[in-house]
């Protein structure tokens, strides 16, 4: 898909607004940065293996992001620090397209809002080793072919999905963010 195609499908789900923290109401404010971008004229994402040793989530497969922080004016700010923080990207506010819809974890009470940017390359990353434990930098298009319902989580939602990529299974909220762009890309109404 070619990334005039990829802006003009998104371009029709995205949200212009940058949230704020009162919107999780009570659930835990938090934000992610997906990152669309090309290699040879194919979308690429750009996702991370969270570290074994942290506290939540530990080795899942998320894309660059993190918990609101009090010092943070947005969930846009969330979203461009903690992938900064993470893989040594800084991008401007004026590179984020939108906002998916948000989506909650489904055993954290994490309310994520997923910002959305479309690169024509990716700058070299610099991964912090505290939270990061490998970057996967997959192919979009086939990535997302992978889906399937997620039988194993149906006791916490019965619209849980996974998907594949390099012998990982990626479930919970990253799925359904993934869900969002398999609806406009793959299926666009």
């Amino acid at each position: 898909m070619r990334k005039d195609e990829m802006l003009s499908l998104l371009n029709n789900v995205v949200e212009k607004r940058p949230y704020r923290a009162e919107d999780a109401a009570t659930a835990i404010p938090s934000a992610v940065l997906v990152i669309i971008h090309y290699h040879g004229g194919s979308p690429y994402v750009f996702m991370t293996k969270r570290g074994a040793d942290l506290k939540a989530h530990k080795s899942e497969i998320s894309f660059p992001g993190g918990r609101f922080s009090k010092d943070d004016a947005s969930l846009l700010e969330t979203a461009l620090r903690e992938t900064e923080e993470e893989v040594g990207i800084a991008f401007l506010p004026g590179d984020v397209l939108g906002s998916l819809q948000p989506v909650r974890t489904m055993t954290s009470n994490h309310f994520i809002v997923p910002f959305v940017t479309v690169q024509d390359m990716l700058p070299q990353v610099r991964v912090s080793a505290a939270e990061v434990a490998e970057v996967l930098d997959v192919p979009l298009m086939e990535t997302l072919a992978t889906r399937e319902p997620d039988a194993e989580h149906f006791h916490l939602s019965k619209n849980a999905y996974r998907f594949a990529c390099r012998g990982n299974v990626i479930w919970g909220a990253t799925a359904r963010i993934l869900e969002q762009l398999h609806k406009a890309l793959i299926r666009p109404s």
